[in-house]
């Protein structure tokens, strides 16, 4: 009990009331000391310093996490992993960390993986079954056997039985069919084995990494104020009236977003394009290419809006076509980026713009002109940050798995499931035999079964008309036969067996009393078995 105890209190896991989790890892985030597959066994501590591998709940990748401490400030724990070079995004406080590493068992994670597999449990538990009910009625077999053949102490007369009830008979247990499902289970398990491991357990595959590029623009200008702009400011989605307004504030902000770790630099510049009709359309510099990093920039451009309306007015004029007085004006970014996006490295670059459009005497905004992903803005509404999403892809390795009535196991699991399957179902079939083979039978069965080709049966009487020679056993009967080339005569009368051969006027006979025998142990003169 106290062994029980102690077990308990070291491995009970915390969900039946133990202290102990069971961590299988996955990932290369902790490489070389940890692997996939491999198990860790934490338990809560009283203490936790820098240097230690502590579980936590991590609460952006809503997963256990399995990483070193390398900060405690404020009370919140900077984690890292052994193979990261980058801290965890997650800063989690005192109670969110689960435990310490206690136990460290490389490769044990993938039997404590197979466990929890509906399939391996079916197996296990009916095997079990079979052993538990076997085990059960052998046990009331002998039970029935030992209270039959009991005395009372100090008894020296005959035992007198009671009758036993006619509804309660004993119930033999069937090792025939025993043995014959164990042995299809071997078979099943057999073609199990060569299934999983003819076939890879993984097949190559790709890790996709997202990854988010957005601009937010706003526009502004300083007016005076009036009955018209009373803040004597003008900020973004208010009508921009020429009459007043000279000069107009863009602000552009970048930002590169994901859920894993990146760093990411890059160049921007910024030009203002001008499009009329026909096709027609000219770009102008506002801001040369500048370099910027941390994923993020900010950046503000100056719009000169009574020389952009003496541009389009000479261009008017130029090409002799009105339409360009209605031309639109587009501020647009140019952004490149490089770096590395979950230790890979990643290139992309982005090109939004923010539309306006000159109307007689007002310049109106409009969406900005861009190739984002994301949803559309809600009618009358305008997109001021608009959003193109990216990702890239790492070759990896994925586990195979195989579809059988609609269940997907894999590969890795299904050979586990053959193996112990396998070991289980052989090591039944032998037990099974061992114990067909020990069972005690009748004589007369054996008889039929090995000679039965020679045996005819008769009706007949108490005397059947000849003086018979008793012979010692069935075999010599059988050679009396085989030599005449004769038949052997069977009648039952009395539950007792009678083997006849009539050779010229003389009837050797021999003669079977109800016994049991052991298979293995049957000579001429039987071995008596316990009734």
């Amino acid at each position: 009990m106290a062994l029980l105890a102690a077990g308990w209190w070291w491995f009970a896991p915390t969900r039946v009331g133990g202290s102990t989790t069971y961590v299988v890892t996955h990932g290369i985030s902790m490489e070389p000391n940890f692997h996939t597959g491999d198990l860790a066994l934490v338990r809560p501590a009283g203490q936790y310093k820098v240097g230690d591998i502590v579980a936590y709940h991590s609460s952006l990748l809503h997963l256990v996490v399995l990483h070193r401490i390398v900060a405690i400030h404020k009370g919140r724990y900077t984690f890292k992993g052994d193979n990261n070079n980058f801290l965890d995004p997650v800063k989690p406080t005192r109670a969110e960390l689960i435990g310490k590493l206690w136990v460290h068992a490389p490769g044990a994670g993938w039997a404590l993986v197979a466990l929890h597999n509906s399939i391996l449990d079916v197996v296990v538990c009916g095997l079990l079954g079979v052993f538990l009910v076997f085990g059960f009625g052998e046990k009331r077999r002998r039970g029935r056997g030992q209270r039959r053949t009991a005395k009372a102490p100090g008894h020296v007369g005959p035992t007198i039985m009671k009758p036993q009830r006619e509804t309660d008979p004993p119930q033999p247990v069937n090792f025939g069919a025993l043995l014959t499902a164990s042995a299809i289970a071997v078979a099943v398990f057999l073609v199990l084995a060569l299934v999983a491991f003819t076939r890879p357990a993984h097949k190559p595959a790709s890790l996709t990494t997202r990854y988010t590029q957005s601009v937010s623009f706003g526009y502004s200008a300083r007016v005076p104020a009036g009955p018209v702009y009373p803040t004597g400011r003008i900020g973004t989605d208010d009508p921009i009236f020429l009459m007043m307004v000279h000069q107009l504030n863009v602000h552009i902000g970048y930002r590169f977003d994901s859920v894993a770790s990146s760093s990411i630099a890059g160049t921007e510049k910024i030009l203002l394009r001008l499009a009329g009709p026909g096709g027609w359309s000219r770009s102008l510099v506002l801001t040369p290419s500048t370099r910027f990093a941390d994923g993020k920039t900010s950046t503000d451009v100056t719009l000169d809006l009574d020389q952009l309306r003496q541009l389009i007015t000479r261009i008017t004029r130029l090409t002799g076509n009105g339409a360009f007085a209605d031309l639109s004006v587009t501020v647009q970014p140019v952004l490149k980026v490089s770096g590395t996006l979950d230790g890979k490295p990643v290139s992309a670059s982005y090109e939004p713009g923010l539309n306006f459009q000159f109307q007689g005497p007002e310049l109106q905004p409009s969406a900005p002109a861009t190739s984002s992903t994301s949803a559309a803005p809600s009618a009358g509404a305008l997109n001021y940050t608009p959003k193109q999403t990216g990702s890239i892809a790492t070759p990896t390795t994925t586990p195979t798995t195989i579809t059988v009535l609609g269940v997907s196991p894999e590969i890795s699991l299904l050979r586990w499931i053959a193996i112990i399957g396998l070991v289980l179902s052989i090591a039944a079939t032998v037990y099974f035999y061992l114990r067909k083979r020990s069972e005690p039978f009748e004589e007369s069965f054996q008889i039929q079964s090995q000679y039965g080709h020679l045996i005819v049966p008769i009706v007949a009487g108490e005397d059947l008309g000849w003086p018979p020679v008793d012979v010692p056993g069935i075999k010599s009967l059988v050679r009396l036969a085989e030599s005449g080339q004769r038949l052997i005569l069977h009648t039952r009368s009395d539950d007792v067996d009678t083997y006849l051969v009539n050779d010229e006027g003389t009837v050797y006979r021999y003669q079977v009393k109800p016994s049991k025998v052991i298979w293995g142990e049957w000579t001429e003169k039987p071995v008596q078995a316990a009734a």
